[in-house]
């Protein structure tokens, strides 16, 4: 018996439906539309789309595993890195599109392309990969809602701008650089300043993060393995 494909299996079930792919059209249409209203709409508009992401790439797989989903791909298959990879993909390809086409979309309009910058690219990768491995165990949606959920109770607490701060500080001092760092990977949207340049050692340090967040992930797939749910 032939093994299935995992990118073809996982295009199957991860790939969006009329609905979704509206959803993402509508949001590329009003923050292209908030993109021309001035700086401020352009910071909102950076904000909604990553926000869409982090939704979108938050498709769970613990919570597939266990009701036998994933059963016809995993039956008899000794390494899983190849499944893990190809569920990663997927899980963010549809904010990639999205994410990529309001970069050529704010171009058009006169606006610098933030997404194809050093820090568009790496608030996008920080966004979506923690979002995907968040919601590869807690499940569908849960990276997505929690990082919502933290950026309000950052933005009650006043530490928005906090992060910000720490992120735009500039120093010789690996403490300070540290600090740099882990402002960018909480509020990827800062990596914004600067049209989006990121100083060497920050762009190391988060681009390392973002790789350990993604093997974590990685790893989780690789090696999980539960019960079958009884579906009543």
């Amino acid at each position: 018996m032939k093994r299935p494909n995992a990118l073809r299996f996982f295009w199957e079930i991860l790939r969006p439906g009329g609905v979704a792919i509206a959803a993402l059209a509508s949001v590329l249409a009003y923050a292209t539309y908030l993109a021309t209203t001035g700086d401020v709409g352009f910071d909102n508009a950076l904000a909604l789309v990553l926000l869409s992401q982090v939704l979108v790439a938050s498709t769970g797989y613990r919570d597939a595993l266990v009701r036998g989903h994933f059963d016809g791909l995993l039956a008899g298959r000794e390494r899983r890195l190849g499944v893990a990879l190809a569920h990663a993909a997927l899980s963010m390809l549809p904010g990639f599109v999205l994410w990529f086409a309001f970069g050529a979309a704010s171009y058009a309009i006169g606006r610098p392309s933030f997404a194809l910058s050093s820090g568009g690219m790496l608030a996008f990768a920080d966004a979506s990969v923690i979002a995907w491995a968040v919601s590869v165990t807690l499940g569908r949606n849960t990276g997505g809602v929690l990082w919502i959920c933290a950026l309000f109770l950052l933005a009650a607490g006043a530490k928005v701008r906090e992060l910000r701060f720490a992120y735009s500080t500039v120093s010789e001092d690996w403490v300070v650089r540290l600090k740099s760092a882990a402002a960018a990977v909480v509020l990827p949207i800062a990596m914004h300043e600067n049209a989006g340049y990121v100083e060497p050692p920050i762009r190391v340090l988060v681009g390392g993060a973002i790789l350990a967040i993604f093997a974590v992930g990685v790893w989780t797939i690789v090696r999980l393995d539960a019960p079958l749910r009884d579906p009543s």
